[in-house]
């Protein structure tokens, strides 16, 4: 503490004449030549703050954290005050400081005094009380009302502190995590500015302030070496040069410095407020602190950066996107890293990876097309096995008898150039993050932990539930010839991983995630509401139809292209112009088809047949303003050059006869060109060839420019010129897309990613339902799938809810869509659920006993007891007849199987009563009986035990004419399960069924009708040779049936006539 006394006390020599002095008669005079003015203003100011000088009042503390010569408790207490003037209003008061006119001279001073904070240091803790205070304080002036008046230079110091304390190893847990939180705080503040930058401000991005980027800033003691420092803005720095000149209080207002009492030089050159040039060199900061390959950079390190941009993005995302030099920080480097880190099995890692992610996309998706898409196909591959039926390569299909089956999807197909196969793989259109060889970097292609698939799954399933996502998706990319089919990957993959792995992960429940989040897609389409249409359905369909036929041609070109053309040909894809010459409209296609085989291409346009395609196909390029390196570059990267000579001598002296045409000022004429195209050629395979190991024995450039001596038209090329190629070629190989693998390999698809995003268009969020019936009948086989699977598993009643919901859902969709053929299949699925079509032809010939309850009789059939006890069959019959009874105007095929249902139980005597009576003309109303009324045979003794009367009871109850014997009576728990049949068949409402036929329209009435005669006859009895018909009561059902829709359809009797004569007739 002995820095402490020098502020113990002060020499007399030190006093400044007051008023004490001057009362008396003494003379005021100058100490050591400097003005007293300041010193006098603080001691004579009262209480009245408004008057009082920010500079003024900062001064003394400013110096003093400055001075290197005092103890941390000394720094510590100068950085507490300081932030009291910030928290109590002194300073920045928003009604005064703001007005204040040295407010940004003394905030920026400030901050560049804090950030070059100096102290003798003692012990680690008590250093590390004053590093909190100096961040606390950088925190304060950040956030604080006076903050706004920082400098871009001033924002970046503070940030770059902060950053160093956040990753600097050797300070405690405790103040690590305590920059962090002062971190993500200033982010937030700095990250909300930028919702009031206005588009002008894009103009400090111009480089016409070259003095400011170059200075140099003092940085502080603890800052870490790895770490990227923040490039110096436009901003001028707060320290100006020294001056020794004195100016009273008014002249310094027009001064370029300000010399206080104490020896602070302060710049008052205008300060411009911080804004995007700060904000975008942050951004640049954090996003290169997550690159994989930098090994300086570690986890730690990553996740600090990755929770601060997170943040950021959350704050600012949408703002960030109106600024095209953010834009492309995000779309390039940071998209490329994070989808590297989404590779990684440390979970906190992985976790925080995704998460921002998402929150990136979500507030970015307009600007992210491509990117996107390459994620989402990534967590798809991901999670999806290699083999067996959750496999990509597995489709879920539905047959027309409602039969749910996995079939493969990429098969081998027959070739048929008139027609195209329903299902084509189309992911190669987008990059893989894997390595596309046998090599791999930093990814383990075995099957995930189950910790990072349930992180995988939870991504993806968070994006799945964004309302409009999945018709964004088809309108987006599904609809783009450039782009996969996503929609239906997702669709299908919800649908598979609907069905429990036995293979798979225990640990969560993947598939009730996956079936919630298909159910939610089929709620969303039944409450999404009205909007205008963005694109024409049809148009979007057309596209999507040619984008099918595109995919088709490549796949056939890739075997054989002679036949890829030919069908390309005579689909329309490939047209001749008005000479009759295919030759533009082909090399459009070969350009820019990514599905083709690059092999094959650059076999097939070596041929010397192809030489007048090799040339047009070399003239779609733009090759303006680049060198010859760079041209090569990127025509090798549409196709890999042919093996045999001639075919690359055709090939190099193409692109050299184009390359020369767009004008280089380096090359003399098209012989010098060829020459140059080879030279680097060569130099290409000398500079890389692994045969060559020695470095000494590659062509050095010296070597490089005398084997070009003279042959540009007899004289040299450029120097330069050929020192830029050479050095190019010699940093970065020329590499044929074949050979792309590894992190090489993902460098090349990504930038033909950002190529591909610079012509792909914007994101379009499609908020309307005018696509909703394409998206259903593409989903609604999976989806159908999925949810009959969770009703056959399911093992509790929200489950079975949820299952419910989805078949009401998509019933009412179908219906909506008039799609009949989904609707049967709905349909046929409930009725089999049931458990009722099962009886027919297994009769016992023994009659079922009957019970009496409550006054009522019922037979206790087989049937009964056994519908009784499936709960899941009761459920599916009630909601079987809810929709058929709804939407009957739907319903074709599936007239069928309800019919065959109403046969089973009328059979087994659960139909409801009204629904068996006819009208008799002598007898007038009658039931239908179940078997006819003939001449008892002889009795029996009967066996059965109990007393006459008992006996005659229970004949007299029976509805059957004969007395044959029955089977054993009932216990309680079939009488039971029989009467829950019978309620269950009430609750099915089976009278609403056919009570107002006349609201059906001709198509589904002429269906049910001849459903009816299907069901009620037997095709052995009608086509037998005997004189009559046996008593079948089915078929006197069936025919009351038809006659009574006949009679309630009088306007339609000639619509009805044929199929109800044929009943009539009983044929």
């Amino acid at each position: 503490m002995r820095k402490n006394a020098r502020w113990s006390g002060m020499n007399v020599n030190g006093l400044n004449m007051g008023g004490l002095g001057m009362s008396m008669g003494l003379r005021k005079g100058h100490v050591n030549g400097k003005e007293t003015h300041s010193r006098n203003q603080v001691r004579t100011m009262g209480n009245n703050v408004e008057d009082l000088d920010a500079l003024v009042l900062l001064g003394p503390f400013i110096e003093v954290i400055r001075s290197g010569n005092t103890t941390g408790p000394i720094a510590g207490t100068a950085l507490g005050s300081i932030e009291k003037f910030l928290n109590y209003g002194i300073v920045g008061n928003t009604d005064i400081g703001l007005h204040n006119p040295s407010i940004a001279f003394a905030m920026n001073t400030l901050s560049s005094a804090a950030t070059h904070c100096k102290f003798e240091a003692s012990d680690a803790a008590s250093d590390e009380l004053v590093l909190l205070r100096m961040l606390q304080v950088l925190e304060v002036a950040l956030t604080s009302e006076c903050g706004q008046v920082l400098s871009d230079e001033a924002v970046c110091e503070m940030m770059e502190t902060g950053l160093s304390m956040c990753c600097q190893m050797r300070l405690s847990e405790m103040l690590r995590r305590s920059a962090e939180h002062v971190m993500i705080n200033m982010v937030i503040a700095i990250f909300e500015r930028l919702k009031t930058l206005e588009e002008e401000w894009v103009y400090i991005d111009s480089p016409t302030d070259a003095t400011g980027n170059d200075a140099v800033k003092e940085t502080l003691g603890v800052k870490a070496p790895h770490v990227d420092t923040l490039r110096s803005t436009t901003s001028p720095s707060p320290q100006p040069p020294h001056s020794q000149q004195q100016h009273t209080q008014q002249d310094l207002r027009n001064a370029d410095t300000l010399t206080t009492e104490f020896g602070l030089h302060i710049s008052l050159a205008p300060l411009r407020p911080y804004g995007l040039p700060a904000i975008q060199e942050l951004l640049r900061v954090l996003i290169s602190l997550l690159n994989p390959h930098e090994h300086k950079h570690t986890d730690s390190m990553r996740l600090m950066a990755l929770g601060i941009l997170n943040v950021a993005f959350e704050v600012g995302g949408r703002s960030i996107s109106r600024f095209e030099s953010l834009r492309n920080l995000v779309a390039d480097d940071f998209c490329k890293y994070l989808f590297q880190l989404a590779k990684t099995e440390s979970t906190p890692l992985l976790s925080l990876t995704l998460r921002t992610i998402y929150t990136v996309m979500d507030t970015m998706r307009p600007y992210l097309k491509l990117q996107q898409e390459l994620f989402l196909f990534f967590l798809i591959e991901r999670l999806s096995p290699a083999t067996g039926a959750g496999s990509r390569g597995m489709i879920i299909d539905v047959d027309e008898e409602g039969n749910i089956t996995l079939v493969p999807s990429g098969g081998k197909e027959t070739i048929d150039h008139k027609t195209v196969a329903t299902h084509v793989d189309v992911r190669s259109a987008s990059p893989s993050v894997y390595a596309r060889s046998g090599k791999n970097y930093g990814i383990d292609q075995n099957a995930p932990s189950p910790e990072v698939r349930e992180l995988l799954l939870e991504c993806l399933l968070q994006c799945s539930r964004i309302p409009t996502f999945m018709v964004d998706l088809w309108f987006n990319y599904d609809c783009d010839l450039s782009c996969g089919d996503l929609f239906e990957e997702i669709i299908q993959f919800l649908s598979k991983n609907s069905f429990p792995d036995p293979n798979g992960y225990p640990a969560i429940d993947s598939h009730f995630l996956c079936l919630d989040t298909l159910l939610m897609f089929i709620d969303q389409m039944v409450e999404r509401s009205n909007a205008d249409t963005l694109t024409p359905s049809d148009e979007l369909l057309s596209r999507k139809s040619r984008k099918r036929l595109i995919l088709k041609g490549a796949s056939l070109f890739n075997e054989s292209p002679k036949e890829g053309i030919q069908f390309l040909t005579e689909n329309g894809i490939v047209e001749p112009d008005e000479d009759g010459d295919v030759n533009a409209s082909l090399a459009r296609f070969l350009r820019s088809t990514q599905q083709l085989n690059k092999k094959s291409l650059g076999e097939y346009l070596g041929k010397p047949e192809n030489l007048s395609l090799l040339q047009v196909f070399m003239r779609q390029f733009e090759f303006s303003g680049k060198r010859m390196d760079e041209a090569l570059r990127l025509v090798l990267e549409t196709f890999r050059l042919p093996g045999e000579s001639q075919q690359i001598i055709r090939v190099t002296d193409t692109f050299a006869e184009a390359f020369y045409e767009s004008g280089p000022l380096e090359i003399s004429n098209p012989e010098a060109a060829q020459v140059m195209a080879y030279s680097i050629i060569m130099l290409n395979t000398d500079q890389h060839n692994p045969q060559v190991r020695v470095s000494t024995n590659r062509m050095t450039v010296d070597q490089y420019m005398r084997n070009l001596r003279g042959v540009n038209d007899g004289k040299d090329f450029p120097k330069e010129y050929l020192q830029a190629i050479y050095e190019a070629i010699r940093q970065d190989e020329i590499v044929m897309p074949a050979e792309h693998e590894g992190r090489l390999g993902f460098n090349y698809a990504w930038k033909q990613l950002l190529h591909r995003s610079a012509v792909c268009g914007p994101f379009v969020v499609c908020d309307t339902t005018a696509y909703d019936r394409d998206l259903f009948q593409l989903a609604w086989k999976p989806a159908l799938a999925a949810i009959a699977y969770a009703f056959d598993t399911a093992q509790d009643d929200g489950t079975l809810q949820k299952a419910i919901s989805g078949f009401h859902q998509c019933a009412m969709l179908s219906a909506h869509f008039h799609l009949y053929d989904v609707f049967d299949a709905i349909v046929i699925n409930l009725a089999t659920m049931t458990g009722l079509l099962e009886e027919a032809g297994n009769r016992s010939t023994v009659p079922d006993p009957i019970v009496e309850v409550a006054g009522q009789k019922y037979v206790v059939s087989n049937l009964a007891v056994r519908f009784g006890r499936n709960y899941k069959g009761q459920l599916a019959a009630v909601v079987a007849f809810a929709v058929v009874t709804r939407h009957g105007n739907s319903m074709r095929k599936g007239w069928k199987r309800i019919l065959e249902i109403i046969r089973n139980l009328f059979i087994n005597s659960l139909l409801p009563g009204s629904m068996l009576q006819v009208e008799d003309f002598l007898s007038g109303t009658t039931n239908i009986p179940l078997k006819p009324k003939t001449p008892p045979p002889a009795k029996q003794p009967s066996r059965r035990d109990g007393s006459l009367l008992s006996t005659l009871s229970s004949y007299l109850l029976s509805p059957y004419s004969s007395d044959e014997a029955y089977r054993a009576d009932p216990s309680e728990e079939e009488v039971e399960s029989t009467m829950c049949a019978v309620d269950c068949v009430t609750a099915c409402k089976l009278e609403e069924l056919f009570a107002d036929m006349s609201s059906l329209d001709g198509e589904p009435l002429t269906a049910l009708v001849t459903a009816m005669q299907q069901v009620g006859y037997e095709p052995k009895e009608i086509g037998s040779e005997k004189t009559t018909i046996p008593y079948n009561p089915v078929t006197v059902l069936f025919l009351e049936f038809i006659v009574t829709i006949t009679m309630r359809n009088p306007g339609r009797i000639e619509l009805l006539w044929q199929v109800s004569h044929m009943g009539l007739a009983g044929r």
